[in-house]
């Protein structure tokens, strides 16, 4: 390489060093102000419905809500699982509804359910 390459091979090394060095700064957001109340159905022997609704308690609109169901069996285990998502915006003082369709073990003695994820949406409600 030619020794009038070089610095301007440097120069251009030192402009675009910050674009790729940038860091990101994410702070989590809490689930407080998001409740859940369900209940569970069987449908036949191999089937479980869990119908529940997400209250958004928060000032501000909440979005990407997907719900985690669990089936435990007496010793706490894990036995059969399912995931929901939450249709659109759960407005700010509102509540929205969710169904889970899981495929029963048989050996389920109660369920978890909780909000897996969520994003609470910071720009005006209706944009």
């Amino acid at each position: 390489m030619s020794a009038r390459l070089r610095p301007a091979l440097l120069l251009a090394v030192l402009w675009a060093a910050p674009v790729f060095a940038q860091t990101y700064t994410f702070t989590p957001q809490s689930s407080k102000d998001l409740t859940l109340t369900y209940q569970t159905e069987r449908e036949g022997g191999s089937r479980v419905l869990i119908l529940g609704e997400v209250r958004n308690g928060a000032a501000q609109p909440c979005e990407r809500v997907i719900i985690k169901a669990e089936g435990l069996d007496e010793n706490g285990r894990v036995v059969s699982r399912g995931r929901a998502y939450v249709t659109g915006t759960i407005r700010a003082r509102a509540t929205a509804p969710f169904e889970i369709r899981l495929s029963s073990s048989g050996s389920e003695r109660r369920y978890r359910v909780e909000i897996e994820t969520f994003e609470f949406v910071t720009r005006p409600e209706g944009q």
